[in-house]
């Protein structure tokens, strides 16, 4: 009796907290997904992507991402030079034309205070998938004009290119194994 009695209540909770959280897409406005790596070892090359989506299903009540799965083209990467771009396509780098997007598919979320927490996936570049961990800050919760909720929040990362095979015949001392990622998101509730 104990057995069926604990299993209706852990049912009920996992229900209940399912309930709770709601999907949201993104409001492409406001939302940046970016990167930044060493070049020479000197400075630092920044770029973006322009065509990216995300399922994202939120908690507003705990602060809790109960899944966030992200699809970004490579195609749409810029870095504000149009013939480093169209190198980053080709197959010492993206391999966009066997490999067009890049993946992140979230397996855990784990609060680490109010509004900050860690978000394990795995992250798939150019055909090579690996466990990663952002740093997630949430901004807030607002009502927008029609009445529904926009959330925001930050992802943050760091990645060795070595790991996903980028670039391997490019020297380190050329452009940085270490790639900052950081992406800004704003979306709204469904």
């Amino acid at each position: 009796m104990k057995k069926l009695l604990f299993s209706s209540l852990l049912a009920t909770s996992l229900l209940s907290s399912a309930l709770m959280a709601k999907d949201y897409v993104l409001d492409k406005t406001h939302t940046d997904v970016g990167f930044k790596i060493k070049h020479l070892q000197i400075s630092n090359v920044k770029g973006n992507f322009k065509d990216y989506d995300a399922a994202i299903d939120f908690d507003p009540a705990t602060y809790e991402f109960k899944k966030f799965e992200a699809k970004v083209k490579v195609a749409s990467v810029d870095t504000d030079n149009k013939s480093r771009d169209n190198h980053l396509l080709q197959d010492d780098f993206f391999k966009a034309k066997s490999h067009p997007e890049m993946t992140f598919v979230m397996k855990k979320y784990e609060k680490t205070g109010d509004n900050e927490g860690k978000m394990s996936g795995t992250l798939t570049i150019a055909g090579v998938s690996k466990d990663i961990v952002f740093d997630t800050e949430i901004g807030g919760i607002a009502k927008g004009k029609d009445g529904k909720e926009k959330v925001g929040f930050t992802l943050e990362s760091e990645i060795k290119r070595s790991e996903f095979k980028f670039a391997p015949s490019t020297s380190n001392l050329t452009l940085g194994d270490e790639v900052k990622i950081s992406v800004e998101v704003e979306a709204n509730e469904k």
